[in-house]
């Protein structure tokens, strides 16, 4: 009884400090709305190096509100490129003569729990200059690897490389890290990295065995690519066979993200329809 009535006041407490908050703070810019880009790099089997990518393949879209003191939230869509190939691996090793590929674009939808480690300044126009935060939360993705053979391109999860039809939307986990960097009254630049695990091997279209049995050639020629480079390591060369071991299925795939944003923060009123300017001069101006 005793640690329910604490449990009860601490929960009450919480609740009058929101409450507080949150009664100044709806007079306040706090919804912001942010587009972005950056860089994706995927690991897992055909990343033997795990090779950070620096080519831009990313664009972002989101909206973001301030909770509480510390606390905001954030939905965030975004599209994006993976890729990897075995012929970035080690000369000799299993991955080179495994000889695979792929490239995926993909959808991703994500919620975002965010943590501000500096206390917010009462104004949106009096915020930090440099803000830091740490965020996490549940995103959703669909994704679609492919690879080329000749001069088309096919989709590795409708050929069934490893005999194993997998979905092609899967949750995943970010975590990250943050800074915004105040421009003027209006406008951040924010820079990020967040990491994301896929609850998924098949990011790729490798992670287990090659398959015994086929639904046509073509799906044979996607799944075993050992022949198309030759003989590069005679003992890893002789193990490709159906069957055998093609990737690791202990590890599930997952990527990396580093962004940089463009924030800008939208009047409370803006979703009401009493005010149609976003950008308009605080009255402390």
């Amino acid at each position: 009884m005793k640690n329910l009535l604490t449990a009860f006041l601490l929960l009450a407490s919480t609740a009058t400090q929101a409450q507080n908050f949150l009664s100044w703070q709806f007079s306040d810019r706090y919804f912001s709305f942010s587009l972005g880009t950056g860089t994706s790099t995927y690991f897992g089997e055909l990343n033997a190096n795990n090779t950070i990518s620096d080519d831009p393949s990313q664009i972002s879209l989101g909206i973001e509100a301030r909770l509480l003191n510390r606390i905001g939230a954030r939905i965030e869509g975004s599209y994006f490129t993976l890729k990897g190939n075995d012929a970035n691996a080690p000369d000799s090793s299993f991955q080179r003569q495994r000889n695979l590929s792929f490239q995926s674009k993909n959808l991703h939808g994500q919620l975002h729990i965010i943590y501000y480690l500096k206390p917010y300044q009462g104004d949106y126009y009096k915020r930090w200059t440099f803000d830091p935060y740490l965020f996490g939360g549940v995103g959703y993705m669909r994704f679609e690897p492919t690879t080329e053979l000749g001069s088309e391109r096919y989709s590795l999860r409708e050929a069934q490389t490893e005999g194993v039809e997998y979905k092609k939307w899967v949750t995943t986990i970010p975590a990250g890290v943050g800074g915004k960097f105040k421009i003027n009254e209006f406008l951040n630049v924010n820079i990020e990295a967040s990491y994301h695990f896929a609850f998924t091997d098949y990011l790729d279209d490798v992670s287990n065995t090659y398959a015994t049995e086929f639904s046509s050639t073509t799906a044979r020629l996607l799944s075993d690519r050992k022949d198309e480079i030759g003989v590069t390591n005679p003992d890893f060369y002789d193990q490709i066979q159906p069957g055998a071991s093609r990737g690791n299925p202990n590890n599930n795939d997952s990527f990396l993200q580093l962004s940089v944003k463009a924030e800008i923060f939208l009047p409370s009123d803006l979703f009401t329809g009493k005010n149609k300017a976003i950008i308009k001069k605080p009255s402390a101006y």
